[in-house]
């Protein structure tokens, strides 16, 4: 049995594109899943399932060259959001996002959020991007 420190997924958006009208973040590659039978994964799908109940920690980031909106998912309903602003990143909890300016190699940082969830049973989590198209960005799932 793996300790609670290795049950973890994550899911990369490198397509730039976004599904229907509510912009859902479709997740085209697995970087990592090391529990296939928590974490429910299938190409260019937009929901990442977890099924079982508990606490998570959940990190994500986005990289465009305009700061995004995101919001997080639960079974439809938005638990979290990460808001486009010049001088910082808003979500229910805390957070800052600093601008200092562009870097000369291009877009090295993004919009990124750490957290934690206390998912139910049989759990669908997915994002929202409002942003410009050609971004890409992550979402990490760590069981505890």
């Amino acid at each position: 049995s793996l300790c609670s420190e290795h049950l973890l997924g994550r899911w990369i958006w490198k397509s730039g594109r976004t599904k229907g009208e509510k912009h859902l973040v479709p997740w085209n590659v697995q970087n990592i899943n090391t529990n296939p039978d928590n974490f429910g994964w299938e190409k260019d799908r937009v929901v990442i399932g977890c099924a079982a109940p508990g606490l998570y920690e959940v990190s994500f980031g986005f990289f465009t060259r305009r700061k995004p909106t995101v919001t997080l998912l639960v079974n439809g309903e938005p638990v979290l959001s990460a808001i486009n602003s010049a001088s910082y990143a808003v979500h229910h909890s805390s957070g800052r996002l600093a601008a200092v300016g562009p870097h000369t190699a291009g877009n090295v940082t993004g919009l990124t959020l750490l957290d934690f969830l206390a998912l139910p049973p049989k759990a669908k989590v997915s994002c929202t991007f409002q942003g410009e198209d050609g971004g890409e960005g992550f979402l990490s799932l760590r069981k505890m």
